[in-house]
């Protein structure tokens, strides 16, 4: 009975020993990538990758939360404003009313109106996944040499977003794209459902 249970535990070890790390599976991934985008990709040599972030999905949530609790400060502050101007062109007597200024500042209500209406629908989905803790992104930083157009060896980095299951979403060598790309990544995964 016991070696029995010594195979099962030997077995079980073996196996779990075999399986890749996230970060192996991330940098093939990586490597696939680069090797199936780039178009000289032949001196590709990988010297480095980092995971720099793991943003769960209630993280990116609350950001976004923030974020349009101010658009939507600034769109009331837009309607007072628009609104404090409506009343002075009607309350003044000596003045023609301008009725082109006057539409502009009603159609400026209505956009904010609508702009405000948006966001706080968006709010109400994003409540929902707010403590959600499942991963959304990785973010990576991705060293490695690459052959520049005379065949010299270049150091490069890359941004690499990738998914919970390590598949490659964006590799930009800036890192506010990357960020704008998460955004509209988070945007059709959970919002638009």
């Amino acid at each position: 009975m016991t070696r029995c249970a010594l195979y099962i535990l030997l077995f079980a070890l073996f196996s779990v020993s075999c399986e890749k790390t996230h970060e192996e599976r991330l940098e093939e991934n990586i490597s696939h990538y680069i090797n199936h985008s780039i178009t000289n990709s032949s001196g590709y040599q990988p010297m480095l990758t980092i995971i720099q972030d793991t943003i769960t999905v209630g993280e990116f949530a609350e950001m976004i939360l923030l974020i349009n609790e101010n658009d939507i400060l600034k769109y009331r502050e837009e309607i007072d404003a628009d609104n404090r101007e409506i009343n002075k062109l009607q309350s003044n007597d000596t003045v023609i009313i301008d009725e082109f200024l006057l539409k502009s500042y009603k159609e400026s209500l209505n956009n904010c109106d609508k702009s405000i209406k948006a966001r706080q629908d968006q709010n109400n989905k994003l409540e929902e996944l707010r403590h959600s803790k499942a991963v959304a992104f990785y973010v990576a930083q991705h060293r490695c040499r690459l052959k520049n157009g005379f065949g010299v060896l270049d150091e490069n980095r890359f941004y690499i977003i990738a998914d919970d299951k390590d598949e490659i979403l964006n590799v930009s060598d800036n890192y506010s794209e990357s960020t704008l790309k998460m955004r509209a990544i988070f945007d059709a995964r959970y919002l638009k459902k």
